[in-house]
Protein backbone atom coordinates (compact mmCIF):
# COMPACT_ATOMS: atom_id res chain seq x y z
CA UNK A 1 0.00 0.00 0.00
CA UNK A 2 1.51 3.28 -0.93
CA UNK A 3 1.26 6.02 2.20
CA UNK A 4 -2.99 7.09 1.40
CA UNK A 5 -4.02 3.89 1.15
CA UNK A 6 -2.41 3.16 4.78
CA UNK A 7 -4.67 6.35 5.97
CA UNK A 8 -7.48 5.07 4.80
CA UNK A 9 -7.26 0.95 5.49
CA UNK A 10 -6.54 2.54 8.96
CA UNK A 11 -9.94 4.21 9.17
CA UNK A 12 -11.86 1.57 7.42
CA UNK A 13 -10.35 -1.10 10.09
CA UNK A 14 -11.45 1.29 12.68
CA UNK A 15 -15.22 1.06 11.25
CA UNK A 16 -14.68 4.78 10.16
CA UNK A 17 -17.38 4.74 6.93
CA UNK A 18 -17.91 8.89 6.77
CA UNK A 19 -15.00 11.41 6.26
CA UNK A 20 -15.73 15.52 5.99
CA UNK A 21 -13.36 17.12 3.93
CA UNK A 22 -12.73 20.44 3.85
CA UNK A 23 -10.65 21.42 0.55
CA UNK A 24 -7.17 21.76 0.26
CA UNK A 25 -4.86 20.85 -2.93
CA UNK A 26 -2.05 19.12 -0.26
CA UNK A 27 -4.49 16.38 0.41
CA UNK A 28 -5.58 15.79 -3.14
CA UNK A 29 -2.94 12.89 -3.45
CA UNK A 30 -4.82 10.88 -0.11
CA UNK A 31 -8.04 12.14 -1.81
CA UNK A 32 -7.70 10.17 -4.75
CA UNK A 33 -7.19 6.78 -3.01
CA UNK A 34 -10.62 7.28 -0.88
CA UNK A 35 -12.18 3.83 -1.39
CA UNK A 36 -15.68 2.95 -2.18
CA UNK A 37 -16.43 1.95 1.28
CA UNK A 38 -16.05 4.99 2.80
CA UNK A 39 -18.25 8.72 1.81
CA UNK A 40 -17.26 12.04 1.98
CA UNK A 41 -19.30 15.10 3.09
CA UNK A 42 -17.75 18.18 1.30
CA UNK A 43 -18.17 20.98 3.69
CA UNK A 44 -17.80 24.70 3.56
CA UNK A 45 -16.19 25.34 6.99
CA UNK A 46 -14.34 23.32 9.89
CA UNK A 47 -16.60 23.61 12.39
CA UNK A 48 -19.52 22.80 10.14
CA UNK A 49 -17.48 19.37 9.75
CA UNK A 50 -17.55 18.69 13.67
CA UNK A 51 -21.19 19.44 13.73
CA UNK A 52 -22.10 16.47 11.28
CA UNK A 53 -19.40 14.01 12.57
CA UNK A 54 -20.81 14.93 16.43
CA UNK A 55 -24.36 14.18 15.13
CA UNK A 56 -23.41 10.92 13.67
CA UNK A 57 -21.36 9.75 17.14
CA UNK A 58 -24.44 10.27 19.07
CA UNK A 59 -26.13 7.73 16.44
CA UNK A 60 -23.29 5.37 17.08
CA UNK A 61 -21.39 6.07 14.09
CA UNK A 62 -17.47 6.96 13.28
CA UNK A 63 -16.27 9.76 11.36
CA UNK A 64 -13.06 11.17 10.49
CA UNK A 65 -12.08 14.76 9.44
CA UNK A 66 -9.83 16.12 6.69
CA UNK A 67 -9.00 19.79 6.73
CA UNK A 68 -5.72 21.99 6.02
CA UNK A 69 -4.04 23.58 9.66
CA UNK A 70 -4.92 26.93 9.19
CA UNK A 71 -8.33 26.11 10.15
CA UNK A 72 -7.56 24.78 13.42
CA UNK A 73 -7.61 28.45 14.37
CA UNK A 74 -11.54 28.05 13.40
CA UNK A 75 -11.67 25.43 15.34
CA UNK A 76 -11.20 26.37 19.16
CA UNK A 77 -14.36 26.92 20.45
CA UNK A 78 -16.41 24.00 18.61
CA UNK A 79 -13.50 21.14 18.77
CA UNK A 80 -13.23 22.23 22.76
CA UNK A 81 -17.41 21.87 23.23
CA UNK A 82 -18.06 19.11 21.19
CA UNK A 83 -15.44 16.61 21.11
CA UNK A 84 -13.54 17.78 24.17
CA UNK A 85 -16.38 18.44 26.84
CA UNK A 86 -18.82 15.36 25.47
CA UNK A 87 -15.74 13.22 25.15
CA UNK A 88 -16.28 12.26 21.65
CA UNK A 89 -13.37 10.86 19.87
CA UNK A 90 -12.60 12.09 15.77
CA UNK A 91 -9.47 11.49 14.16
CA UNK A 92 -8.21 14.57 12.53
CA UNK A 93 -6.11 14.87 9.16
CA UNK A 94 -4.64 18.19 8.57
CA UNK A 95 -2.26 18.84 5.57
CA UNK A 96 0.62 20.88 7.37
CA UNK A 97 0.88 23.94 5.28
CA UNK A 98 3.87 26.22 6.05
CA UNK A 99 6.08 23.09 7.21
CA UNK A 100 7.72 21.87 4.40
CA UNK A 101 8.85 23.34 1.44
CA UNK A 102 6.25 26.08 1.90
CA UNK A 103 5.77 29.38 -0.76
CA UNK A 104 3.21 31.32 0.67
CA UNK A 105 4.25 33.52 3.51
CA UNK A 106 0.74 33.18 4.92
CA UNK A 107 1.19 29.92 5.13
CA UNK A 108 4.39 29.76 7.25
CA UNK A 109 2.93 32.23 10.10
CA UNK A 110 0.35 29.57 10.96
CA UNK A 111 2.14 26.79 10.11
CA UNK A 112 5.25 27.05 12.62
CA UNK A 113 2.60 27.65 15.58
CA UNK A 114 0.18 24.86 14.82
CA UNK A 115 2.17 22.40 17.61
CA UNK A 116 2.10 25.18 20.23
CA UNK A 117 -1.56 25.92 19.32
CA UNK A 118 -2.15 21.87 19.60
CA UNK A 119 -0.14 21.57 23.12
CA UNK A 120 -1.94 25.04 24.26
CA UNK A 121 -5.18 23.36 23.80
CA UNK A 122 -4.92 20.38 25.14
CA UNK A 123 -5.12 18.00 22.13
CA UNK A 124 -2.72 15.44 21.03
CA UNK A 125 -1.38 14.82 17.61
CA UNK A 126 1.21 12.76 15.72
CA UNK A 127 3.50 14.19 12.96
CA UNK A 128 3.18 12.09 9.75
CA UNK A 129 6.29 12.90 7.97
CA UNK A 130 7.40 10.12 6.27
CA UNK A 131 6.38 6.48 5.45
CA UNK A 132 8.08 5.67 8.73
CA UNK A 133 5.31 7.57 10.67
CA UNK A 134 2.88 5.45 9.43
CA UNK A 135 3.54 2.43 10.89
CA UNK A 136 1.17 1.43 13.24
CA UNK A 137 -1.17 3.85 12.00
CA UNK A 138 -4.33 1.51 12.69
CA UNK A 139 -3.59 1.11 16.01
CA UNK A 140 -3.44 4.98 16.41
CA UNK A 141 -6.72 5.57 15.46
CA UNK A 142 -8.16 2.75 17.21
CA UNK A 143 -6.85 4.79 20.27
CA UNK A 144 -8.95 7.71 19.41
CA UNK A 145 -12.14 5.69 19.35
CA UNK A 146 -11.47 3.06 22.95
CA UNK A 147 -10.21 6.45 24.83
CA UNK A 148 -12.92 9.08 23.07
CA UNK A 149 -10.32 11.18 22.18
CA UNK A 150 -9.60 13.67 19.59
CA UNK A 151 -6.48 13.21 17.68
CA UNK A 152 -4.84 16.07 15.21
CA UNK A 153 -2.37 13.70 12.40
CA UNK A 154 -0.19 16.54 11.06
CA UNK A 155 -0.02 15.50 7.53
CA UNK A 156 3.54 17.16 5.76
CA UNK A 157 3.22 17.52 1.77
CA UNK A 158 6.45 15.22 1.89
CA UNK A 159 4.03 12.45 3.02
CA UNK A 160 2.31 12.11 -0.45
CA UNK A 161 3.88 10.04 -3.37
CA UNK A 162 2.22 12.89 -5.57
CA UNK A 163 0.07 15.96 -5.60
CA UNK A 164 -2.61 15.89 -7.78
CA UNK A 165 -4.94 19.17 -7.99
CA UNK A 166 -7.62 17.46 -10.44
CA UNK A 167 -8.91 14.85 -8.37
CA UNK A 168 -12.40 15.16 -8.41
CA UNK A 169 -14.53 16.95 -11.17
CA UNK A 170 -14.33 20.85 -11.10
CA UNK A 171 -17.16 22.95 -10.01
CA UNK A 172 -18.98 25.37 -12.59
CA UNK A 173 -21.75 27.73 -11.28
CA UNK A 174 -24.92 26.42 -11.84
CA UNK A 175 -28.25 28.32 -10.47
CA UNK A 176 -31.06 27.95 -10.23
CA UNK A 177 -33.62 30.68 -10.68
CA UNK A 178 -35.44 31.81 -7.67
CA UNK A 179 -38.51 33.39 -7.36
CA UNK A 180 -40.42 33.03 -3.71
CA UNK A 181 -42.78 36.12 -2.17
CA UNK A 182 -42.38 35.74 1.97
CA UNK A 183 -44.82 37.72 3.88
CA UNK A 184 -43.18 39.41 6.69
CA UNK A 185 -44.31 39.75 10.77
CA UNK A 186 -45.31 42.69 12.39
CA UNK A 187 -47.47 41.44 15.20
CA UNK A 188 -47.17 40.62 18.71
CA UNK A 189 -45.63 37.84 20.09
CA UNK A 190 -47.89 35.80 22.85
CA UNK A 191 -45.26 33.66 23.96
CA UNK A 192 -41.62 34.09 25.74
CA UNK A 193 -38.89 31.42 24.65
CA UNK A 194 -40.46 28.87 27.94
CA UNK A 195 -43.59 29.51 27.01
CA UNK A 196 -42.98 28.45 23.21
CA UNK A 197 -40.94 25.49 24.22
CA UNK A 198 -43.53 23.59 26.83
CA UNK A 199 -45.96 24.35 23.84
CA UNK A 200 -43.55 22.77 21.19
CA UNK A 201 -42.92 19.63 23.60
CA UNK A 202 -46.85 19.09 24.31
CA UNK A 203 -47.22 18.61 20.59
CA UNK A 204 -44.00 16.45 20.30
CA UNK A 205 -44.15 12.84 20.22
CA UNK A 206 -42.35 11.02 23.42
CA UNK A 207 -40.16 8.89 21.49
CA UNK A 208 -39.05 11.58 19.28
CA UNK A 209 -35.64 13.47 19.87
CA UNK A 210 -34.87 17.20 20.57
CA UNK A 211 -31.79 18.86 20.68
CA UNK A 212 -31.57 22.12 22.22
CA UNK A 213 -29.05 25.03 21.69
CA UNK A 214 -26.67 26.09 24.41
CA UNK A 215 -27.64 28.37 27.25
CA UNK A 216 -31.35 29.31 27.82
CA UNK A 217 -33.14 27.11 25.16
CA UNK A 218 -31.20 23.72 26.42
CA UNK A 219 -31.79 25.35 30.51
CA UNK A 220 -35.57 25.99 29.66
CA UNK A 221 -35.76 22.41 28.20
CA UNK A 222 -34.66 20.66 30.79
CA UNK A 223 -36.91 22.77 33.46
CA UNK A 224 -40.06 21.76 31.85
CA UNK A 225 -39.76 18.26 30.30
CA UNK A 226 -36.58 16.55 30.97
CA UNK A 227 -36.14 13.33 29.56
CA UNK A 228 -33.49 10.70 28.47
CA UNK A 229 -34.41 11.88 24.73
CA UNK A 230 -33.19 15.27 24.91
CA UNK A 231 -29.68 16.46 24.21
CA UNK A 232 -28.66 19.47 25.48
CA UNK A 233 -25.82 21.30 23.41
CA UNK A 234 -23.66 23.48 26.48
CA UNK A 235 -21.60 25.46 24.22
CA UNK A 236 -20.63 25.69 20.60
CA UNK A 237 -23.51 28.60 19.50
CA UNK A 238 -24.65 27.70 16.07
CA UNK A 239 -23.85 24.21 16.01
CA UNK A 240 -26.84 22.89 17.40
CA UNK A 241 -28.59 22.00 13.77
CA UNK A 242 -25.70 20.85 12.06
CA UNK A 243 -25.75 17.86 15.14
CA UNK A 244 -28.96 17.43 14.25
CA UNK A 245 -28.34 17.09 10.25
CA UNK A 246 -26.18 14.20 11.34
CA UNK A 247 -27.79 12.62 13.55
CA UNK A 248 -31.17 12.75 11.93
CA UNK A 249 -29.40 11.30 8.45
CA UNK A 250 -28.40 7.94 10.39
CA UNK A 251 -31.56 7.54 12.83
CA UNK A 252 -34.08 8.03 9.85
CA UNK A 253 -36.90 6.37 11.83
CA UNK A 254 -36.72 8.50 14.41
CA UNK A 255 -37.82 11.92 13.92
CA UNK A 256 -35.72 14.75 15.03
CA UNK A 257 -36.54 18.29 16.45
CA UNK A 258 -33.98 21.24 17.17
CA UNK A 259 -34.76 24.37 19.37
CA UNK A 260 -32.85 26.95 17.94
CA UNK A 261 -33.39 30.60 17.64
CA UNK A 262 -32.52 33.60 15.15
CA UNK A 263 -28.96 34.72 16.95
CA UNK A 264 -27.65 31.19 16.33
CA UNK A 265 -28.67 31.15 12.39
CA UNK A 266 -27.40 35.00 12.33
CA UNK A 267 -24.07 34.02 13.77
CA UNK A 268 -23.74 30.84 11.60
CA UNK A 269 -26.05 30.40 8.61
CA UNK A 270 -23.86 27.40 7.01
CA UNK A 271 -26.33 26.03 8.80
CA UNK A 272 -29.21 26.65 6.90
CA UNK A 273 -26.85 25.57 3.30
CA UNK A 274 -26.46 22.57 5.03
CA UNK A 275 -30.46 22.23 6.12
CA UNK A 276 -31.43 22.84 2.56
CA UNK A 277 -28.92 20.69 0.90
CA UNK A 278 -29.27 17.46 2.89
CA UNK A 279 -32.57 18.23 3.93
CA UNK A 280 -33.39 15.12 5.89
CA UNK A 281 -37.32 14.28 5.98
CA UNK A 282 -36.91 13.44 10.16
CA UNK A 283 -35.96 16.55 10.55
CA UNK A 284 -37.67 19.52 12.17
CA UNK A 285 -35.62 22.72 13.11
CA UNK A 286 -37.80 25.03 14.94
CA UNK A 287 -36.43 28.86 15.12
CA UNK A 288 -37.35 30.57 18.12
CA UNK A 289 -37.30 34.24 16.85
CA UNK A 290 -37.48 36.66 19.71
CA UNK A 291 -34.97 39.66 17.65
CA UNK A 292 -32.51 39.07 20.72
CA UNK A 293 -29.33 37.45 21.65
CA UNK A 294 -31.74 35.77 24.79
CA UNK A 295 -28.91 34.49 26.56
CA UNK A 296 -26.49 37.19 26.48
CA UNK A 297 -28.56 40.28 28.03
CA UNK A 298 -31.82 40.65 24.94
CA UNK A 299 -29.71 42.72 22.74
CA UNK A 300 -31.10 42.80 19.15
CA UNK A 301 -30.20 40.37 16.47
CA UNK A 302 -30.97 41.34 12.59
CA UNK A 303 -34.12 40.13 12.87
CA UNK A 304 -35.04 42.95 14.92
CA UNK A 305 -34.02 45.32 11.72
CA UNK A 306 -36.24 43.15 9.15
CA UNK A 307 -33.98 40.33 7.89
CA UNK A 308 -35.92 37.81 7.29
CA UNK A 309 -34.86 34.20 8.16
CA UNK A 310 -37.82 32.24 6.28
CA UNK A 311 -37.08 34.35 3.18
CA UNK A 312 -33.99 33.27 3.15
CA UNK A 313 -34.11 29.52 3.80
CA UNK A 314 -36.94 29.97 0.86
CA UNK A 315 -34.47 30.96 -1.31
CA UNK A 316 -32.12 28.33 -0.69
CA UNK A 317 -35.18 26.15 -1.91
CA UNK A 318 -36.14 24.84 1.31
CA UNK A 319 -39.70 23.91 0.70
CA UNK A 320 -41.51 22.41 3.74
CA UNK A 321 -41.46 25.51 5.74
CA UNK A 322 -43.97 27.81 8.07
CA UNK A 323 -44.01 31.25 9.75
CA UNK A 324 -46.62 32.40 12.80
CA UNK A 325 -46.68 34.31 15.88
CA UNK A 326 -49.59 32.20 16.86
CA UNK A 327 -49.20 29.21 19.48
CA UNK A 328 -51.82 26.88 17.52
CA UNK A 329 -50.60 27.08 14.40
CA UNK A 330 -47.19 26.47 15.81
CA UNK A 331 -48.18 23.26 17.08
CA UNK A 332 -50.12 22.56 13.72
CA UNK A 333 -47.01 22.91 12.08
CA UNK A 334 -44.66 21.04 14.32
CA UNK A 335 -47.47 17.87 13.98
CA UNK A 336 -46.86 18.32 10.30
CA UNK A 337 -43.53 17.93 10.67
CA UNK A 338 -42.59 20.96 8.58
CA UNK A 339 -38.55 21.06 7.83
CA UNK A 340 -38.38 24.67 9.47
CA UNK A 341 -41.07 26.52 11.45
CA UNK A 342 -39.98 29.79 12.34
CA UNK A 343 -41.86 30.99 15.37
CA UNK A 344 -42.23 34.47 16.44
CA UNK A 345 -41.51 34.95 20.14
CA UNK A 346 -41.19 38.02 22.49
CA UNK A 347 -37.52 38.32 24.24
CA UNK A 348 -36.91 37.54 28.14
CA UNK A 349 -35.63 34.33 29.83
CA UNK A 350 -37.21 32.39 33.09
CA UNK A 351 -34.31 33.07 34.89
CA UNK A 352 -35.48 31.27 37.84
CA UNK A 353 -34.95 27.79 36.38
CA UNK A 354 -32.74 26.00 37.85
CA UNK A 355 -29.23 24.95 35.80
CA UNK A 356 -29.20 21.61 34.16
CA UNK A 357 -27.24 19.61 36.86
CA UNK A 358 -25.85 16.89 34.67
CA UNK A 359 -21.87 16.79 33.04
CA UNK A 360 -21.40 16.76 29.18
CA UNK A 361 -20.42 13.50 29.29
CA UNK A 362 -23.72 12.10 31.06
CA UNK A 363 -26.45 14.03 29.36
CA UNK A 364 -24.41 12.15 26.23
CA UNK A 365 -24.31 8.44 27.35
CA UNK A 366 -28.12 8.74 29.08
CA UNK A 367 -29.04 10.37 25.41
CA UNK A 368 -27.40 7.60 23.43
CA UNK A 369 -28.44 4.64 25.64
CA UNK A 370 -31.95 5.84 25.26
CA UNK A 371 -31.57 6.48 20.92
CA UNK A 372 -29.43 3.37 19.83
Amino acid sequence: MNNSEKIWHALAENGVDKVVYMPCNKLNAVMRQRPDNISVWDISKESIGLGLCFGRSLAAKRSAMFMQNTGLGNLVTDLYTMQKLYQEALPIFVSWRGHYQELIEAQVIFGTKVEDLLTAIDVEYKILETAADLEGIEEDVRSCFTECKVKVYLCSPQLWETNSPDYHVFGQPKLDAVDIQVEGYNGTPSLQRAGAIAAAMDTVNPQDIVISQIGFPSRELYNYADRATNFYMLGALGSATEVAIGLALELPERHVYVIDGDGSFFFNPNQLFDLAAMCPENLTVICLDNGSWGSTGNQPTLSSKGYNLSAFVKSLGLKRTGMTGDTEVFQSMLAERLNFVHFMIEAGNKAQDCEIPYSAVEIKERFMQAVN
